[in-house]
């Protein structure tokens, strides 16, 4: 069970959007400081053309809020050289339309190259249905995958839209009967500092 919930704004939640605004401006603020570098990871990854990341424009708008924050911002696009270097790793599986497994497996990969000691990996998640009707929850996987690559497993945060203390529904006519989504689920884990050497 999550012991925190956070609000993320009064609207809807809108199943396609991979970062939503509101969450990931307090993500940026709440785990790390102005200066720090952020990286971006989404699945399914930008589309490359050449030396240049094709990036849709919610992944653009995010990456504008957390340079805004004062944070050095910038996506994931397979290029070498910038390898454990971010303070702050925010992941999106909020769009997910393959095996939740193999994207959890993938997402935390390249987090793990990238992100620095001592850093954070949060990842914004939720529940979605198969083409054949079954529930998937990605968070098992996710903290599967994350515990294999030896991050520390910190909290479970749920973001909801609110209206003073109640939860915002979805639209009825986005929401199908068997399941609407009413919350994003941020998982978040710590890449520990290595254990200074004893000395006798």
């Amino acid at each position: 069970m999550p012991s925190t919930l956070w609000a993320a704004g009064t609207d809807p939640i809108d199943p396609d959007d991979r970062w939503p605004a509101p969450i990931v401006s307090r993500a940026v603020t709440e785990f790390c400081a102005p200066g720090d570098r952020v990286l971006l990871v989404d699945w399914p990854a930008p589309a490359r053309r050449g030396p240049l990341t094709v990036m849709a424009p919610d992944t653009a708008a995010a990456l504008t809020a957390v340079d805004r924050l004062d944070r050095t911002a910038r996506i994931e696009s397979g290029v070498s050289g910038s390898e454990g270097a971010n303070e702050l790793v925010l992941a999106s599986l909020l769009v997910l339309n393959s095996d939740p497994v193999a994207a959890a497996d993938r997402v935390v990969e390249l987090a793990d190259a990238q992100l620095s000691e001592g850093g954070l990996l949060v990842v914004l998640s939720r529940c979605h249905h198969s083409d054949d009707g079954v529930l998937s929850d990605p968070a098992g996987a996710i903290v599967a995958a994350a515990q294999a690559a030896d991050l520390l497993y910190l909290q479970h945060i749920i973001a909801a839209p609110l209206h003073g203390d109640t939860v915002t529904g979805p639209d009825a006519h986005i929401a199908p009967a068997r399941h609407a989504v009413a919350h994003t689920d941020l998982l978040l884990f710590l890449r520990p500092e290595p254990a200074p050497a004893f000395e006798r």
